[in-house]
């Protein structure tokens, strides 16, 4: 695991708790009924394209010219390298744990 981060960089992040699944992203839009109808998030248990983000400043599109390093305390943005959109949260119950705030591709 690197020990830094840059912005413009494309990662992976794997859940090491509950089965160890990848975070994963789709074109597949949650079904009418099911919370926001926006793209669904979820994770993924194999190493596929669709568990690839990008990291960015959470206030621009811009990826800097020169390598600059995410620190603590910094806020970023996580895109979906396929689908472009941005990982989000709000306050509608989760399709499954629905003690969790559901969380989409938006953006």
């Amino acid at each position: 695991m690197p020990r830094q981060l840059a912005y413009g960089a494309t990662i992976t992040l794997k859940n090491h708790r509950t089965g160890g699944g990848y975070l994963h992203s789709h074109w597949h839009l949650y079904p009418e009924g099911v919370g926001a109808r926006q793209q669904q998030i979820t994770t993924y248990s194999h190493k596929d394209d669709n568990n690839l983000w990008l990291v960015k400043k959470f206030d621009t599109d811009a990826i800097p010219a020169e390598p600059e390093l995410v620190r603590h305390g910094d806020l970023v943005r996580l895109e979906h390298t396929i689908t472009r959109r941005n990982l989000h949260s709000h306050k509608e119950i989760a399709p499954i744990s629905k003690k969790h705030y559901q969380v989409t591709g938006y953006g």
